[in-house]
């Protein structure tokens, strides 16, 4: 039914609208017309509180590939426009040089284990010398420092092979993250050198996907207390995403973060929140309109605006047809925000009253409740049951601030 589609987008109990008409003069006690009014009967409602932000797309992790070793590229290993997988080779550079490099490195390595051999040798054969007295203790103390000597030149050596290796697999650029790739910087054949400014390549984690949402300082702190005070909040998914050309994404997202520091030029805060792109529809870059489902009011109070006004004080007021048809000014009314053409009243309206909204300006001058007042005539008009699905879909569409 289309009152069902309502409850789940938006659950708002049935709010009678009753038009009061005038009794014929002949059975008016007093033989005047009584004021044409219009009211609004209460009902209990759980709102959804919602609120539109602007947001931009980010990539969940971008990594920029740039060379750690210097020399001419020769082959790119991957296809442009594609996705990659961390440990994949991405160029080749030259690696003529440092294989060389390496290769001395390990003679040397070779070269500087020799020698601590024969200088462990000769150290046992002073040892033994030095028992019969036949060198001197000054001999002996140099055999030993030379033998100490060559094992600090093999630690050496073998940490220049080490350098030599590390840098001969730097000629091979590896992506160091699952992502896509777009396009390539330089071709096979240029001159590379290590820590330049310009990357060979940019890899964008797409999937998980960020979007980027700015919010006011000033709303984002009302929203930190009124919660639990006035909403509930809500966790998980709780953030839905709208293309600039109107269309919903299929898939909602959650906060990951509200930052805490505020923008000093625009006084706003970003919330970041994260959505699952395993389609690739969500760029990075793409300005989106997601919105952020903050909570619930539970048996909240819907008003429609015309039914509320505001007196010179700038209070919120409103008239209120008693049970005896009398009438109640009422000055302490609080509105916390608005729907479709209605107010979500948290204070000074309760759930059965009933609400005048047409007719006012016969009953600007009741300030107090009217006593006496003459019988009425009720008649019910219409409900929200009533509505057509396009009123219904307006009330939920503007039902995000």
């Amino acid at each position: 039914m289309r009152f069902n589609k309502l409850l789940l987008a938006l659950p708002v109990a049935c709010a009678s609208l009753l038009l009061l008409t005038s009794c014929d003069n002949g059975n008016s006690k007093n033989g005047n017309n009584l004021p044409q009014v219009t009211v609004f009967k209460v009902e209990p409602l759980n709102y959804t509180l919602k609120i539109g932000l602007p947001g931009r797309v980010v990539a969940s992790q971008i990594a920029e590939i740039r060379p750690q070793v210097g020399g001419i590229v020769l082959k790119r290993e991957f296809d442009e426009s594609s996705n990659v997988k961390a440990g994949q080779s991405l160029y080749q550079i030259d690696p003529a040089i440092y294989q060389a490099n390496y290769d001395s490195a390990v003679a040397s390595v070779a070269s500087a284990k020799a020698n601590a051999n024969i200088a462990q040798l000769t150290l046992k054969r002073y040892a033994g010398l030095l028992n019969t007295n036949s060198i001197s203790q000054q001999a002996y103390d140099k055999a030993a420092a030379d033998a100490k000597q060559a094992e600090a030149a093999v630690l050496v050596a073998q940490a220049a092979e080490h350098t030599a290796k590390v840098n001969l697999d730097y000629t091979k650029v590896y992506s160091p993250i699952d992502g896509y790739i777009g396009k390539s910087s330089v071709t096979e054949g240029a001159l590379v050198a290590a820590g330049q400014s310009t990357p060979l390549a940019l890899v964008q984690q797409l999937d998980p996907i960020y979007v980027d949402m700015t919010e006011a300082a000033t709303r984002y702190n009302k929203y930190l207390q009124d919660k639990n005070v006035i909403y509930e909040p809500v966790k998980g998914n709780n953030v839905e995403l709208y293309f600039n050309d109107g269309s919903k994404y299929a898939y909602p997202g959650s906060v990951k973060f509200s930052d805490m520091t505020v923008n000093e030029t625009t006084g706003t805060v970003t919330l970041r929140s994260q959505f699952t792109n395993s389609e690739g529809k969500i760029l990075p870059g793409m300005f989106v309109k997601p919105q952020l489902t903050l909570g619930y009011i539970k048996n909240a109070v819907l008003v429609p605006q015309q039914g509320i006004t505001s007196n010179k004080l700038g209070q919120y007021t409103a008239k209120i047809l008693k049970p005896d048809n009398t009438v109640e000014y009422r000055q302490d009314i609080q509105v916390y925000t608005g729907v479709g053409g209605y107010w979500v009243v948290t204070k000074g309206i309760s759930i059965g009253e009933e609400v005048i909204i047409t007719g006012l300006l016969n009953l600007t001058s009741v300030e107090k409740p009217q006593k006496d007042a003459p019988p009425m005539k009720v008649e019910k008009v219409g409900d929200l049951n009533t509505l057509s699905q396009e009123q219904l879909d307006s009330i939920i569409k503007n039902s995000v601030k």
